[in-house]
């Protein structure tokens, strides 16, 4: 989602940099994109300066008087990166640093701010490895001591913290994300049979979008659409773990499918192309794709695991995504009963306007600013 220009902006009162360099990631990327678009709408009063690389620059397409980019080389968790701030803090005389992930440089010559959106390092211990998961308990540990506030994108996650870090639980504030209803909503039927027919859709599916992570289960997903003989359409970039991991595990090759999706238009287009959106993920910091499908007007089944029943309370039919005999009786109720679908749709439909990217970015404004004028 390119940056969307305002009607102008207030000269900076205070100045803020932000590391960007997850622009283009997932979840934080989106989080991210989304907090400096409603923060260029609100007119914030603020001077931003956007930590980027080259090749993300692109995304970053603000009017000068809102903000400016500068290319830091570092890579993403890299031992550079974290020598990589302090001097181009100290050239812009940067009031704040908002981090929107918790790797957060050394001598800093300002206050900072970081967010925490997942614990998925402790919890997932054989997946990320030694390594892994000791960078990732130092860094926690170096922002929590180093950063005025901890955001956090959902209660689950806060009592993760609370939990894994209690030194630093005191500094810990919980704003939830929110979806883009201008992008994520109910298209017109004609939209939707051109979609269809522009990339060779079933007349009916289950979706699933997000990445093919073990954590996020798409196996136990892929075994009940096979027992069910329901068409699957999986919106991911990862094609080689659906190649390798996924394709071995059909008995119909051709009831599923990965389809590429270059923009969020053409994401909300292919919720909207559905007969329902099942995510069975074992853990989420929070947990976007339901709440993304309920703006489309798609009926959920979900997870009941971590943040996700905070995230769609009664608007979605849950099950337990370790146990296949209760998924595969959920999944296979809400394809067949249409008035389950519709009951679903409905409260989906309320449940998103529960969370709101405009309040959410005013919310972490003001943090922010508490911070630089206590």
């Amino acid at each position: 989602m390119e940056i969307q220009k305002g009607q102008g902006a207030f000269k900076g009162m205070f100045t803020i940099g932000v590391d960007c360099r997850k622009i283009n990631d997932g979840g934080i990327g989106t989080y991210l994109q989304n907090l400096l678009q409603q923060w260029f709408i609100l007119k914030v009063p603020a001077k931003f300066f956007l930590f980027c690389n080259t090749r993300d620059k692109k995304r970053l397409g603000f009017h000068h008087d809102f903000a400016e980019t500068i290319i830091i080389k570092s890579p993403k968790y890299s031992i550079s990166e974290l020598f990589s701030f302090s001097k181009p803090l100290s050239d812009i005389k940067a009031d704040l640093f908002f981090a929107p992930h918790y790797t957060l440089g050394f001598n800093l010559p300002c206050p900072s701010v970081i967010t925490i959106h997942d614990l998925i390092h402790i919890h997932f211990k054989p997946r990320f490895g030694i390594l892994g998961r000791g960078y990732a308990k130092f860094m926690i540990n170096h922002a929590g001591k180093n950063s005025a506030t901890i955001l956090t994108v959902s209660e689950n996650t806060k009592k993760d913290i609370q939990k894994h870090f209690p030194k630093w639980s005191y500094k810990v504030r919980v704003v939830y994300p929110a979806v883009d209803t201008d992008i994520f909503k109910q298209y017109p039927p004609n939209d939707i049979i051109d979609f269809k027919r522009k990339r060779s859709l079933p007349d009916d599916f289950v979706l699933y979008a997000g990445a093919l992570k073990h954590h996020k289960n798409p196996q136990a997903l892929v075994e009940i659409v096979n027992r069910l003989k329901l068409p699957l359409v999986i919106a991911s970039l990862d094609k080689r773990i659906f190649n390798e991991e996924i394709l071995p595990a059909l008995d119909e090759k051709k009831m599923v499918n990965i389809v590429d999706i270059d923009n969020y238009n053409e994401l909300a287009l292919l919720y909207n192309c559905a007969r329902l959106f099942v995510f069975p993920s074992l853990f989420e910091g929070f947990g976007l794709p339901p709440l993304e499908a309920m703006a489309c007007g798609l009926p959920v089944a979900c997870s009941n695991k971590a943040s996700l029943p905070e995230v769609v309370g009664d608007s979605a039919l849950m099950f337990s995504p370790d146990n296949v005999s209760d998924m595969l009786t959920k999944v296979n109720l809400l394809w067949h009963d249409d008035s389950m679908r519709d009951k679903f749709r409905t409260r989906g439909l309320e449940r998103v306007h529960m969370f709101d990217w405009g309040n959410s970015a005013r919310t972490i404004f003001e943090i922010l600013n508490k911070v630089v004028r206590p």
